[in-house]
């Protein structure tokens, strides 16, 4: 599929492109050079340990299986030695009031042999540009369609949610009173599931109402037909909710149906305090692929109540409680959340704890993570930042994790920027620890 959305990409630009060059100036070429270097290392007792310890939500939030040699692959993956660069190029322009917009990432050749993550996926020096991801953008004011590389797509946390492998179709566009959005996606890789989608929204005095239908054919065939609401009763009370009915299909021709529901409200008490709460609970049967659902095995009721306290213009706190019922596991899970926002003159500081009982839904099970996080601009051009989470767990992996940051702003089109990372930790039992570290520097030139 990519290939084809790459040649259908380059084949409608250049018959747009064509006439424009009759007129210069409605066609701008823009580009960025990036030029990486990266070395680090693996140690500890346990590679496999270590993998994991990047790969934690609180740290990189990277998919990760020590059995997957594909995961070991991910550029998000701290690589041992890499020195290489990156390559993009958007070319805009307006032809017959017509706004078309190419943005092209290429991939340069690398400059040293290059070793990923845990020695893996050693490389020769590559003297190829190839390419690597194309959208094209097409838009005269009514409607806009891009085609191409969709990265990071988002339709609803039930149905595709941040997805970064994403190539297709979509289009936008308003049909009488409703604002209409339509895709035709297919994943990045050899697993060949599509995706398809059309939502329609209504805006009214206080609110919006948009109905949707999705379908998958992916190790499932899933079709959901869903409502959403949201209505302002006043000034300072909002409620939002969704309902979903989700029919899949497997290769067996088997069938079932099932329903998600939830539903939310906020509530403006003071000029201080904001009170939140949602509900939602979801079928043992519902089929959700590529979701950010809870748990992606479903079959749960979730219920949260949360509050903002604007303490002053520079500071803000924030508490949440949230409490999941599986139906098929034997205890609820239970997490307090508190959290602080802080600006005092060049510093913007964030610190958070969170503590979880019940974490794999079974005693026992307990996590609590600490992080503390600085940005100081030091002045125009000279940016610190640091961070630290730890996080202590009974059945889970204990870890510290440092990242700091010194990003450089040399002019208005190079910058420089340099982070260092380190972690160490171990295993559920505490029987194995890892290690890990990274220094990533890169120079950012663009035109």
């Amino acid at each position: 599929m990519k290939k084809i959305s790459l040649l259908l990409t380059c084949a409608v630009v250049l018959s747009l492109a064509a006439p424009a060059f009759a007129a210069v100036d409605n066609v701008k070429i823009t580009g960025e050079v990036e030029t990486v270097f990266e070395i680090g290392n693996y140690g500890g007792d346990s590679d496999e340990v270590t993998g994991y310890l990047w790969a934690d939500d609180d740290v990189l939030d990277l998919d990760y299986d020590a059995n997957d040699d594909s995961d070991k692959d991910d550029d998000d993956m701290p690589a041992e030695k890499a020195f290489y660069q990156n390559i993009d190029f958007n070319i805009a322009g307006n032809v017959d009031s017509i706004n078309f917009n190419l943005a092209v990432d290429t991939i340069a050749n690398t400059f040293a042999d290059t070793t990923g993550a845990f020695g893996h996926q050693a490389e020769g020096d590559e003297q190829n540009i190839e390419m690597d991801t194309a959208l094209l953008t097409l838009s005269n004011g009514f409607a806009t369609l891009k085609a191409g590389d969709l990265e990071d797509y988002n339709a609803s946390k039930y149905f595709i949610y941040d997805d970064e492998d994403m190539e297709g179709v979509e289009v936008t566009t308003a049909v009488s009173d409703y604002a209409v959005k339509a895709f035709v996606l297919g994943e990045d890789d050899e697993n060949g599931n599509d995706y398809y989608g059309v939502t329609a929204t209504r805006n009214f005095t206080n609110g919006s109402f948009t109905g949707k239908l999705y379908h998958a054919r992916a190790a499932k065939k899933v079709t959901d037909v869903a409502g959403a609401l949201t209505y302002d009763v006043n000034e300072l009370f909002t409620v939002n909710g969704e309902v979903v009915f989700n029919r899949s299909e497997d290769q067996a021709d088997e069938t079932e149906n099932d329903s998600l529901f939830n539903l939310g409200a906020k509530y403006k008490a003071t000029d201080v305090v904001t009170v939140r709460g949602m509900f939602e609970t979801v079928g043992e049967d519902f089929e959700a692929p590529l979701n950010d659902l809870e748990e992606d095995d479903a079959y749960y009721d979730l219920f949260n109540i949360g509050a903002d306290f604007a303490v002053n213009a520079n500071n803000t706190l924030k508490a949440d409680y949230t409490v999941v019922d599986h139906a098929d596991k034997s205890e609820k899970k239970n997490s307090i959340e508190l959290g602080w926002d802080n600006v005092n003159g060049a510093f913007t500081n964030t610190a958070s704890v969170e503590f979880t009982t019940n974490d794999d839904y079974a005693d026992n099970t307990d996590v609590t993570v600490f992080a503390i996080g600085t940005e100081y601009a030091m002045s125009d051009i000279t940016t610190l930042t640091g961070k630290l989470v730890n996080q202590s767990a009974d059945d889970d992996y204990d870890f510290t994790y440092l990242a700091a940051g010194l990003n450089q702003k040399i002019s208005d089109n190079i910058s420089w920027d340099t982070e260092a990372k380190f972690i160490t930790g171990n295993n559920e039992d505490e029987t194995l620890d890892g290690e890990g570290n990274s220094l990533k520097t890169k120079l950012v030139v663009s035109f």
